[in-house]
């Protein structure tokens, strides 16, 4: 996300004053106050999104939103690159995709006779 909590305060605040001296015009100030309060709290809440999308237009094109762990400093011997890639290749292979198997489902015959069912339904309707 792009700046502070503070850049939601100032927009909450900025629709505060404007409300506030906009409905004082026509309103009692209490209900002016009112109305100032709920733009406060509908400005804030709205500036957390355009902040989000803020910083991810104006982050360079390069760089992810989700920062992994960084590399270590220390060169690597060539056999410990290639044990390393050999992990993560068989890492990679032990979490492959598998869909799910679904056991089949049991199905429950009633234990009640529909008709019989139906047949208390009607009675007690016309009772």
């Amino acid at each position: 996300m792009l700046g502070t909590i503070w850049i939601n305060a100032g927009m909450g605040l900025l629709a505060f004053v404007i409300t506030f001296c906009t409905a004082l015009a026509s309103n009692v100030w209490l209900v002016s106050l009112e109305r100032a309060g709920i733009a406060f709290v509908i400005f804030f809440l709205a500036a957390f999104p355009v902040r989000f999308v803020l910083g991810l237009v104006t982050q360079p094109a390069g760089s992810s939103v989700i920062e992994g762990p960084k590399p270590s400093s220390a060169p690597l011997a060539e056999g410990e690159a290639e044990t390393k890639t050999e992990q993560a290749v068989e890492k990679a292979a032990d979490e492959a995709f598998s869909p799910l198997s679904f056991t089949k489902l049991e199905t429950v015959p009633p234990t009640e006779n529909p008709a019989t069912v139906a047949e208390v339904v009607r009675r007690l309707t016309d009772e």
